[in-house]
């Protein structure tokens, strides 16, 4: 802008002599776009410079017009200044430069026609035609203006929404690899062990089989066994997580019925471990798939037995609250951090995530936990009391029908007894 107002000066300096005006007329006007010109170069903000710069491009319009005694075909100046200056895209500037135009056609026009308008008739009659002229561009410049901002600001959201993709992306990437780092080293110390475990036992069914007592072979053979179950447990955590990704909305389960297959299990798994205190509500039904709810139950009562103190008594606890049925497995246990104890179920997370740590596990069981609790639309939080910590669950509750009591059809001659 400032530019074009700095190429004006010369122009119209030649201009002025050449349409008949003296040097010194032609410099007098020069002084209003020189003094205009000053202030939008002075260290002012970017709203008074940008005043002072599209005044000054509209006054070298009017300039024009007078200089040439009002020729008409110089008012096109004036719609090319005004398109410049909405360039600037700023409201107060803007209208500004149209109230300069205004008063310039409105009252120099008709105070002094001829230095406005080489034609002759009504000047204010003029005057409202060129206003008209100039409040249509004004128009259609708005509304381009309009449309331009909708666009800018349509493609800020989407730049805005491109950065947070982005950066969710990045995230995720960031996460995917450190899964897949924690994956890789958690992966080759958890199989690697038991597999050597079994490599070692199998060598020496072998080759010392022969010599070794009953006894000894069935203790190898169990401890194989136990090895071959801990890998099938690590692996079936594993899949689990890949494949919860949909739940059965027909799906039900009897929770005391799992809950009393899997203390079975875990005691035969177990022998040596404490028995599972079962103390579940008769007729507690949940809306979770058979073969999930095992799982679950399976991981916490694992995950109870593992943790929980020496000699100390798991407990699987549930019921009916409302539309909910709940299940919670505790174990005495030391002093736990529940917000750290939230972390435990993300994936490959354990409380003792050292090399040298005494549990083993991919730290995947309470991850699957949680990944089949929230498919099935249900919630997992976990709790410290009392020296014991307590995993709940909480799933849709399947409603019972009231169970209808039988009533004995009792007939005249029955209900009065013979008064013979």
């Amino acid at each position: 802008m400032l530019v074009v107002v700095a190429a004006h000066l010369p122009v119209l300096a030649l201009v002025g002599p050449l349409t008949g005006h003296t040097w010194t007329h032609t410099a007098v006007d020069l002084v209003p776009v020189l003094v205009l010109l000053g202030l939008a170069l002075a260290p002012l903000g970017r709203r008074p410079r940008a005043l002072a710069g599209s005044i000054g491009l509209v006054t070298c319009s009017a300039l024009l017009v007078h200089l040439f005694h009002g020729q008409t075909e110089l008012h096109f100046h004036f719609f090319v200044a005004v398109a410049v200056i909405a360039l600037y895209q700023d409201w107060t500037v803007f209208a500004a430069a149209i109230a300069f135009v205004a008063i310039e056609h409105g009252v120099v026009g008709v105070l002094t026609p001829r230095d406005v308008y080489d034609h002759g008739g009504d000047p204010l009659g003029w005057a409202l035609v060129h206003a008209g002229f100039v409040l249509a561009e004004c128009a259609v410049l708005v509304v381009f203006w309009r449309a331009d901002e909708q666009t800018r600001a349509g493609g800020d959201q989407l730049q805005i929404a491109l950065w947070e993709g982005q950066a969710s992306v990045r995230a995720r990437l960031e996460e995917t690899e450190r899964i897949r780092t924690d994956l890789i080293g958690t992966v080759s110390h958890e199989f690697r062990t038991p597999l050597t475990g079994i490599r070692g036992t199998a060598l020496t069914l072998l080759k010392r089989g022969d010599r070794l007592d009953e006894s000894a072979r069935r203790q190898l053979l169990q401890g194989m066994l136990e090895q071959q179950e801990r890998l099938s447990r690590l692996l079936e955590n594993m899949l689990t997580a890949a494949r919860a990704t949909a739940a059965d909305p027909t799906a039900v389960s009897d929770v005391t019925a799992v809950a009393t297959e899997v203390v079975m299990l875990a005691k035969a798994s177990r022998p040596n471990s404490p028995r599972i205190s079962l103390l579940i509500e008769p007729g507690t039904v949940a809306r979770i798939d058979r073969a999930a709810l095992h799982q679950v139950l399976a991981n916490l009562v694992d995950n109870a037995q593992q943790h929980g103190e020496p000699g100390s008594l798991p407990l699987i606890a549930g019921g009916l609250d409302g539309t909910d049925a709940w299940v919670a497995v505790s174990n005495e246990g030391g002093p736990l951090d529940v917000q750290a104890a939230r972390l435990l179920f993300e994936p490959f997370t354990q409380a003792d995530a050292g090399s040298t740590r005494t549990h083993e596990g991919l730290g995947m069981g309470l991850y699957v936990v949680r990944r089949l609790i929230e498919v099935y639309e249900g919630s997992v939080t976990v709790r410290a009391e009392s020296g014991w910590v307590t995993v709940e669950v909480r799933l849709p509750a399947v409603p019972q029908e009231p169970t209808a009591v039988p009533t004995r059809k009792v007939t005249p001659a029955a209900a009065a007894p013979s008064s013979s």
